[in-house]
């Protein structure tokens, strides 16, 4: 089961509600990342059942390694503790909000 966790930016006041690095449910594996297209916090789809890379499946593979926000492929790894997306400030780590499968 993966968790998401508020992150907020102590700078600028960004916010983003992610997995804080790599995760995942029942199906799915992401790793939270910032996309450069649209400057946020993302978890992108990475693999499959617990493992990363590609299931086989082009209907799935598809959405593989892109933003789910902007569709953009220009993404980066990010894990906490992480710079702000938006003004490189200091992100800080807050609650758990959500458990996913």
């Amino acid at each position: 089961m993966g968790t998401k966790i508020e992150f907020t930016c102590g700078t600028c006041g960004y916010r983003a509600e992610v997995s804080g690095g790599r995760d995942c449910g029942m199906v799915g594996v992401v790793q939270t990342m910032t996309c450069q297209s649209c400057r946020r916090l993302v978890d992108v789809l990475i693999g499959y059942q617990g493992k990363d890379g590609p299931s086989g499946n082009p209907d799935y593979d598809q959405d593989l390694g892109v933003c789910p926000r902007c569709s953009g492929k220009d993404v980066e790894i990010w894990s906490d503790p992480g710079a702000c997306p938006k003004c490189d400030g200091r992100m800080i780590k807050g609650e758990e909000t959500l458990l996913w499968d």
